[in-house]
């Protein structure tokens, strides 16, 4: 996941969860708001109708108001729990009528009625027969008829619609989830193109580091013009470019050089050596010193060979190719390579007499000489090169039957100066740095190579090359095709 997808998810997340709750909470204030207002506008209509005359009290009620005066009887008549307000006479005040002429009493819950007959007020809700909810509000007063001079103990009921409220915090709460959202799509789509804009120099940043390699330590990352973070990241990235560049020249320079100087010295010393060997008489002792002074100086040759291929592949030489038959380096190699083997056998396994790539000859041979001799050189009594093409590649594999590499040594195999402790080292004079060419050869050529190796199994070397479009080579195959005899003889 990008960075910028999750500073887009992390933000977007975070403004959503704020909108949510800013929404929450307006819906609870505008909730208890819109109740308070029913509450006081249905206690307000009650106290008008118990505390002042009914009729001015009707009047003063609000257009959609429900209510009902039950008569309860005398003021001194034995009223409380259990007494039955369904029964009591209704009282009609003249020119106030009820909306659809609702009786209360009759659709208020009973433990409202009860709380009323107790406590002499009571509150609650009641749903009318067509479903509309009602805020109910009742009181025990008392009437006064002057011209009877009777008073009578009064049960007052007024009725507001809760419906309209409902219905209003049901399109609050669609609106404000409509807005949260909509909110959380427009701020996402913010944050993403804004974060666009804020890493895009760092995004130039990366993408200039990335073309830095150890064949190219030239390349810089763009500076920003703004003096922020990514202006000092930027200057500190080609701070350190510039200590890398000069560090791998020196080291380059060095390789090179002393390779070059190398090289005289060595091929002087393999001179004197046979020179005293075939012209002068030496006994057995020192014959056996010179020939210690020419295996080594063999040796450290091969070693200053090696080092000068590694200083070309640092410098970023690259190799010609041109078309050429693989099975045709392959044979030279056994060929040349065979007699001297330290008396292993080695044997060619292809089903094909042609098996085309574009390379370099010399150089491919090299990497098929320096895995035989890897191979020879660690105890293997018999190696199989197996050559075959499979679809567009070209699959070389290098199989012995030597005591095989350890699994911890196998991530290291091809890094420079690495060499296997054990048994896979114990007859080898290498330098570590053959397999390390080897790689460089293949990935020049746009192939990989890897291994595979089991304990007292043998190791199995594989390199893998594009194989070439046999449409590029039908006029010069005829010249480089073995007869098929000939690779069955070979095999």
């Amino acid at each position: 996941m990008t960075l910028r997808l999750r500073l887009t998810i992390f933000f977007s997340a975070f403004m959503a969860l704020i909108l949510s709750g800013v929404a929450v909470s307006v819906y609870v204030l505008t909730d208890q708001s819109l109740a308070t207002a029913v509450e006081e506008r249905a206690r307000q209509a009650l106290t008008d109708l118990s505390r002042g005359s009914l009729v001015t009290g009707l009047q003063q009620l609000p257009g959609d108001a429900y209510y009902q005066i039950i008569l309860l009887g005398a003021v001194d008549a034995d009223i409380g729990v259990g007494t039955d307000i369904r029964s009591g006479v209704n009282y009609v005040v003249p020119g106030r009528a009820n909306p659809t002429n609702v009786r209360l009493a009759e659709v208020v819950p009973e433990v409202t009625v009860q709380e009323l007959l107790s406590t002499g007020a009571a509150a609650g809700y009641a749903t009318l027969p067509r479903g509309e909810r009602l805020r109910v509000l009742g009181e025990l007063t008392i009437v006064e008829f002057p011209v009877q001079e009777a008073r009578v103990t009064a049960a007052v009921l007024v009725g507001l619609p809760a419906s309209s409220t409902e219905a209003a915090l049901a399109q609050l709460a669609q609106d404000l989830g409509l807005t949260v959202v909509l909110a959380f799509l427009a701020f996402a789509l913010g944050v993403w193109l804004l974060s666009r804009q804020v890493l895009s120099p760092l995004q130039r940043v990366t993408q200039a580091a990335s073309r830095v390699s150890s064949r190219d330590l030239s390349q810089r990352v763009p500076v920003p013009s703004s003096q922020d973070e990514m202006h000092e990241l930027a200057v500190a990235l080609n701070h350190m470019l510039d200590r890398l560049q000069e560090s791998f020249e020196t080291q380059r320079r060095f390789t090179a050089d002393a390779s070059h100087e190398l090289r005289t010295p060595v091929t002087a010393i393999v001179g004197h050596a046979n020179y005293v060997l075939r012209r002068t008489r030496p006994n057995p002792e020192q014959i056996d010193s010179l020939n210690v002074i020419r295996h080594e100086a063999d040796r450290m040759g091969k070693l200053v060979n090696d080092l000068l291929e590694l200083a070309r592949a640092d410098a970023g030489f690259s190799i010609e190719k041109e078309p050429m038959n693989l099975l045709e380096v392959v044979e030279a190699v056994r060929a040349e390579y065979g007699p001297v083997a330290d008396g292993a056998t080695i044997t060619i396994d292809c089903a094909t007499p042609l098996v085309e790539v574009e390379g370099d000859s010399t150089r491919l041979k090299q990497v098929v000489l320096n895995l035989v001799q890897n191979a020879v050189n660690a105890g293997a009594s018999h190696v199989t090169l197996h050559l075959a093409t499979e679809g567009r590649t070209v699959r070389l594999e290098v199989l012995d039957d030597g005591p095989g590499i350890p699994s911890e040594a196998i991530p290291h195999l091809f890094d420079r100066f690495f060499r296997v402790d054990g048994a896979r080292s114990s007859r080898g004079n290498g330098s570590g740095l053959g397999l390390a060419i080897v790689r460089w050869i293949v990935q020049q050529h746009g192939g990989t190579v890897a291994v595979t190796s089991k304990s007292a199994e043998g190791s199995v070397f594989v390199v893998s090359l594009p194989a070439l479009n046999p449409k590029s080579t039908e006029v010069g195959r005829s010249p480089r095709t073995a007869a098929p005899e000939t690779v069955a003889a070979r095999r």
